[in-house]
């Protein structure tokens, strides 16, 4: 992989993170939502992305995957913590 491509996977591992954070702080944890409640959220916010897509507005379009990958990085740390604490029994 050259040099732009890691900057270029390293600005958007940091805007999704960014995002994450901000997701943290309006939505708190969301360890136990179920699956399907993350699939109704990503399913949301991948229609954000198809409308700014139909409407041709690519920095919109941006920001909203951006927005569509931090929901399922959250997804995917909500699964591995509901597992981890359903392994403790806790």
């Amino acid at each position: 992989m050259g040099v732009s491509a890691e900057l270029a996977r390293a600005k958007v591992l940091e805007e999704v993170l960014t995002e994450r954070e901000r997701q943290d702080l309006k939505w708190g944890d969301q360890t136990f939502n179920s699956d399907e409640h993350w699939t109704v959220i990503l399913t949301e916010e991948l229609g954000e992305v198809a409308r700014e897509v139909y409407e041709g507005n690519e920095l919109n379009m941006y920001e909203e995957i951006i927005q569509c990958a931090a929901v399922c990085f959250a997804w995917a740390e909500a699964y591995n913590n509901r597992n981890k604490q359903l392994s403790r029994g806790v």
